[in-house]
C-alpha cells in the first residue's frame, strides 16, 4: 500500500462512494514506493467523464475519446516575508478504465508501471513491479522480445524509464533490445526522438546514453551509418558526454548539443538532419557543430559585437550556454566564457548599440539624404554602417552615420574592408 496524497485519496473516496471503482495507478504508485515527490497522480476508475465532472465541477475534460478529466488540486500560498508566493499541492487525471484491472495494468508494458493501489480495496501488482523497485530493475509485463515486435518504440521507452528513475534493464530486455533494434530504423523518427528528448533530460541522461551505445539503439539516433563510422576521437567525445552530462543543467535543446557535437561536423550535420528536428532545433544544433569553435575568437569588443549583429543574440545565447556546459563535460576553463560575459555586461550597462534597430538613422533617413533613391539599398547600406558603431559606439550620430552610408554606397572597397583595422 502506497501514502496517499490527502486530497487525491479524498477524491478516490468520493468515487468510491457513488460506487466507481476506483485506483491510483501508473507512475504515480512506483514513484511513491521509490519514495519519490509526486505531484501527478493517476486514477483509473469505473467513472466516465460526465460522472467526473458531475462530482468534480471543476474538473476538465482534456481527452474525449480516452475518457479522461483533470482536476487541478494546486492552490497558492503566500510566501514569507520577502519570499514570493509558491503553488502547492498536485495535479490529478482521472481516466476511465473497463475490464479486469490486470488486463488494464498490461497496457503499462513495464512491470513498475503496472501496479495500482486502492487502500479500501487492494494493492495490485500482478507481474512483480513491487519487487522490480526493489531489486532497481527494468522489465517488461511479457516477453520482451514479442513486446518490441509489437511496438519497436517500446525499446527507446525502457532505456528512458531506466534513465527516470536510475534503474538497470533486467538483462532479458537488454538482450531483446540488442536482437531487435533494427526495427526502429523503420519506425516513426517522431517517436524516436520524443523518446530521446525526454532521456536527456533525467537525472541518469549519461547512463541512459551508454545503455543506447550498448544495445544498439544510438544508431538508431545518429543513423546506422554515421555510428559505423564513429572513430575514436568521436568515440572518447561520446563516452565523456555520458560521464559528465548530468553536471550540467537539463536543458533539452543544450543537452542535445552535447550529444551532436561528440561528431565530426558532416556526420553531426546528417545525424541531426535524420532526426527532423523542428526549424529552431535545427538551427541551434548545426550552430552547435558550426560555429562553437568560433567563439573562442571573439577576445574583443568590436568582434564581439559584429558576432552578434551577424547571427543575432538568440544563437549566440545558445552557442554560449552551450560552451558553458562544454566546459563542465571536457573540464575546460573558464577565462574564455568569463571574457563574453564581460563584454556582454559592458553592452548592457552602457547601451551600446549592436543591431541595427540601434542605430538613431533608419532606412528613410539615407532615402531623404538622397544617398540612394531604393528601400533594398538603403537596407542594405544600414546593414554596413553599423560597423562603425561596433568600432565606436559614440560614432552613432546622425551626421557621422550619414556620411558613412554615403561612402560605402560609392566606394566598394571601403564597405568590403570596414572591419578591417589599417596598421600604418
Amino acid at each position: 500500500m502506497i501514502k496517499f496524497d490527502r486530497d487525491v485519496h479524498s477524491v478516490l473516496k468520493t468515487l468510491e462512494k457513488e460506487g466507481f471503482e476506483t485506483y491510483a495507478a501508473g507512475e504515480c504508485v512506483r514513484d511513491t514506493l521509490r519514495g519519490a515527490t509526486c505531484l501527478d497522480w493517476d486514477l483509473v476508475s469505473r467513472a466516465n467523464a460526465d460522472d467526473v465532472c458531475r462530482l468534480f465541477p471543476d474538473g476538465v475534460v482534456i481527452d474525449e475519446e480516452k475518457q479522461i478529466v483533470r482536476i487541478d488540486l494546486t492552490h497558492q500560498v503566500k510566501g514569507d516575508e520577502g519570499e514570493p508566493d509558491r503553488m502547492e499541492g498536485v495535479i490529478l487525471d482521472v481516466r476511465r478504465f473497463e475490464g479486469d484491472i490486470e488486463d488494464f495494468l498490461r497496457k503499462g508494458e513495464f512491470t513498475i508501471n503496472a501496479m495500482a493501489d486502492n487502500p479500501e480495496r487492494t494493492f495490485a501488482d500482478p507481474f512483480g513491479g513491487r519487487e522490480d523497485i526493489r531489486k532497481k530493475l527494468i522489465r517488461t509485463v511479457d516477453d520482451p522480445g514479442k513486446m518490441f515486435k509489437e511496438e519497436p518504440i517500446r525499446m527507446m521507452r525502457a532505456v528512458r524509464i531506466a534513465s527516470e528513475v536510475g534503474f538497470d534493464l533486467h538483462q532479458e530486455v537488454f538482450d531483446a533490445i540488442l536482437s531487435n533494434w533494427r526495427l526502429l530504423l523503420e519506425s516513426s523518427i517522431g517517436l524516436i526522438r520524443e523518446e530521446l528528448e525526454k532521456l536527456l533530460v533525467t537525472e541518469n541522461a549519461g547512463k541512459g546514453l551508454k545503455t543506447m551505445a550498448e544495445s544498439g539503439l544510438m544508431a538508431v539516433v545518429f543513423g546506422e551509418e554515421v555510428s559505423r563510422k564513429m572513430n575514436h576521437t568521436d568515440m572518447q567525445a561520446f563516452n565523456t558526454v555520458c560521464e559528465n552530462i548530468d553536471k550540467t543543467k537539463p536543458v533539452k535543446t543544450r543537452r542535445l548539443g552535447l550529444l551532436f557535437t561528440t561528431l565530426s561536423r558532416r556526420k553531426a550535420r546528417a545525424a541531426i538532419e535524420r532526426m527532423e528536428f523542428d526549424p529552431k532545433t535545427e538551427q541551434h544544433l548545426k550552430d552547435g557543430v558550426d560555429e562553437i569553435v568560433n567563439l573562442t575568437f571573439l577576445n574583443d569588443g568590436k568582434t564581439f559585437k559584429r558576432y552578434l549583429f551577424e547571427h543575432g543574440l538568440e544563437r549566440y545565447e545558445y552557442l554560449h550556454n552551450l560552451s558553458k556546459a562544454m566546459r563542465i563535460v571536457y573540464d575546460q576553463p573558464a577565462v574564455k566564457i568569463e571574457s563574453r560575459n564581460y563584454m556582454m555586461k559592458e553592452i548592457r550597462n552602457n547601451k551600446e548599440p549592436v543591431f541595427v534597430e540601434d542605430l538613431v538613422i533608419d532606412a528613410n533617413d539615407i532615402l531623404e539624404a538622397g544617398i540612394v533613391d531604393s528601400a533594398e539599398r538603403a537596407e542594405e547600406l544600414l546593414d554596413l554602417v553599423i560597423a562603425v558603431v561596433h568600432s565606436n559606439p559614440k560614432n552613432n550620430q546622425r551626421d557621422v552615420l550619414l556620411k558613412m552610408a554615403k561612402k560605402y554606397s560609392r566606394n566598394k572597397i571601403a564597405a568590403k574592408t570596414r572591419y578591417v583595422r589599417w596598421i600604418r
